[in-house]
């Protein structure tokens, strides 16, 4: 079975005769910080608790409102480790709170774990970027060691 080229990849294609197929390591790469800067987003806190504000003296306080950038797994991890206690400790509040719990323990993991969902998909997202780089990495060696052969047969 043989690799198809997805036609629609930028960076890729067999367009140019003298490499088959060709890359545009320039836009492996540019590809590369853009999928850099979304798992900044991931992995960033926002640095700003939802329920803490700075306002000059006198203005009035706004009502909690999640920060540009919320939801990424240190965000999620601060903010979503709900327990009974906190909860309140009445029957409805109780089975609220365990079912909080619970949710929590299969999105992000255990406290103190990364075995979550979102914790995977993080991990998973890191090792793509990785792997773009390494693509552009690779086909640079490949093609000095190519010309290196070629100059040396000359």
């Amino acid at each position: 079975m043989a690799i198809q080229l997805d036609q629609n990849w930028p960076g890729a294609s067999d367009k140019d005769e003298s490499e088959d197929p060709y890359t545009d390591r320039t836009e492996v790469r540019r590809i590369a910080g853009e999928l850099h800067e979304l798992l900044k987003k991931l992995t960033t806190s926002s640095g700003i608790p939802v329920t803490e504000f700075a306002v000059p003296q006198g203005d009035p306080v706004p009502g909690p409102q999640l920060p540009a950038g919320a939801g990424s797994l240190p965000d999620l991890q601060q903010y979503c480790a709900l327990n009974q206690e906190q909860m309140g400790q009445w029957p409805a509040a109780m089975q609220y709170g365990t079912a909080a719990f619970s949710a929590y323990g299969m999105l992000i993991g255990e406290p103190g774990s990364t075995g979550g969902l979102y914790a995977g998909l993080n991990k998973q997202a890191e090792e793509s970027f990785d792997a773009v780089l390494e693509i552009a990495r690779t086909s640079q060696t490949a093609e000095q060691a190519t010309e290196e052969a070629t100059s040396r047969q000359a």
